[in-house]
């Protein structure tokens, strides 16, 4: 069994790249900030947010199946798709999840389970140094709030120098100093992780660095 670790800041390219590297090698595939995002909506939605013990008993009662395509996870009886994860009110509250010493460590045990169920690939931010330090590869994308900011504008229609491309540029600064100051599972590189940076890369160079790396190119 082969694991794959693919970290690095929000709008790396992690997601998109992890997905597109596992159906090259027929690997299951798992993006994990999935799992905060679906807790997060779930505490959105029962009016939990600032309730520490309802967030983890969510967070307990989450499950992910990788053999479906795409992922649905379950959190208690609601079911999401990763489509219904990507509204503001998730992206500004998630942090605040995620930060969740007690949640992490919840949601840390879901995404070994995902991986112990074949060859995987997972995507997050403290994968290859804290939920997977064994896997077999380890992968950290990285790339200027600015290069993210033009990217995830263009996937939702922004124009460049809009106030929506300001607001994400800044969202995505502000979520990559909580994550890198956070005190648990702070967002690092890996010491044996081979860091990629991807401002000036498209999305199929990534694939392919990390294809030639794995298959030993």
């Amino acid at each position: 069994m082969s694991t794959i670790a693919i970290d690095g800041p929000g709008s790396s390219g992690k997601s998109s790249v992890g997905e597109r590297v596992a159906r090259e090698l027929g690997y299951a595939f798992l993006d994990t900030g999935l799992l905060y995002r679906a807790v997060t909506a779930a505490a959105i939605r029962g009016g939990a947010m600032s309730d520490p013990a309802a967030i983890l008993a969510l967070a307990h009662a989450t499950h992910v199946n990788l053999e479906q395509r795409p992922v649905h996870l379950l959190v208690g009886d609601q079911e999401f798709q990763p489509g219904e994860l990507e509204s503001a009110e998730v992206e500004r509250a998630v942090p605040r999840v995620a930060a969740l010493p007690d949640v992490r460590a919840a949601l840390r045990g879901v995404q070994r389970s995902a991986a112990d169920s074949g060859n995987a690939v997972l995507a997050g931010r403290d994968i290859g140094t804290v939920v997977l330090p064994e896997a077999t590869w380890k992968f950290f994308l990285d790339a200027s709030a600015e290069s993210r900011g033009e990217r995830r504008s263009r996937q939702r229609g922004y124009a460049l120098g809009s106030p929506e491309h300001a607001s994400i540029v800044a969202d995505l600064s502000a979520r990559d100093y909580d994550d890198r100051n956070r005190s648990v599972a702070p967002l690092v590189a890996a010491s044996d992780a081979r860091i990629i940076v991807t401002d000036q890369m498209t999305l199929e160079e990534v694939v392919a660095e990390i294809i030639s790396v794995v298959q030993g190119r």
